[in-house]
Formats: C-alpha cells, sequence, structure tokens
C-alpha cells in the first residue's frame, strides 16, 4: 500500500482500499502591488510575553502613549499579534522615533509592515546604545 491510498471499512466492517488522485492546481497570477501600497501606512506588532500582557488594552493604551490615538486603527491579529493602521506617515515616523516599546512591564517588537511570512514576524526589538 502506498501513501496515497486509503484504507476504509465497508457495511460488512471489511477493509477496502480507496485510491486518491493527485490533482495539479494552477493559481492565477495577480498584481499584488495595490495590495501593498494599502498596507504601506501600517506597524505590524508581536508581544514578546503575550499570555501577560493584555492585547485589548494594548489596543486601547498604546495610541494614547504615541499621542495618535484619533489618527489609527489597531486590530488584534491573534497569537500575540496586532497591527494599527495610520494615517499618515508622518505619524508612523514620530511613533518609531520612540523605540524601544514596552507594555505591562515587557518588550514589544514593533517594526513596519512588509510581505513577509514568518511564524516569529517581528521579532526584532531596536535599541540605541
Amino acid at each position: 500500500m502506498t501513501q496515497s491510498n486509503l484504507v476504509r471499512h465497508d457495511a460488512t466492517g471489511k477493509k477496502v482500499e480507496v485510491s486518491l488522485k493527485r490533482m495539479k492546481i494552477t493559481v492565477p497570477r495577480f498584481d499584488n502591488s495595490g495590495l501593498i501600497e494599502e498596507y504601506s501606512k501600517t506597524l505590524i506588532g508581536r508581544c514578546m510575553n503575550s499570555p501577560m500582557q493584555d492585547m485589548k488594552m494594548l489596543l486601547y493604551m498604546l495610541p494614547r502613549i504615541w499621542k495618535v490615538e484619533e489618527r489609527v486603527a489597531g486590530a488584534d491579529l491573534g497569537l500575540g499579534r496586532f497591527q494599527f493602521d495610520f494615517e499618515s506617515e508622518e505619524n508612523i515616523k514620530e511613533v518609531m522615533k520612540m523605540e524601544p516599546f514596552h507594555f505591562d512591564y515587557w518588550m514589544l517588537s514593533i517594526v513596519r509592515w512588509t510581505p513577509i511570512v514568518d511564524p516569529s514576524y517581528p521579532s526584532a526589538i531596536m535599541f540605541w546604545v
């Protein structure tokens, strides 16, 4: 029996092999430059100790700490990750000058959004020495 075969039981309880066929799926190419442009004013963040950091309070308090509460929208992305969508590039630059970031006595990794697929993204914390 190969990996492409399955074993099932029929109504009488006898084993019956079922064969699966492999199909090739082609995904059409599309221009995602518009999507990338939409996220150009987005910061992505990750809690370094998410069980100890309250995400709802983080999304509520960080814009107030940054003094941009009327010019930013935050969202919980799950798994200790979050994003903030800004109205202007100037606001992002002012916020990023406040690095390193922390909340509830724990560090946060906050970076500009880039189209990266990595389970540990973002994980960098910038320190000035």
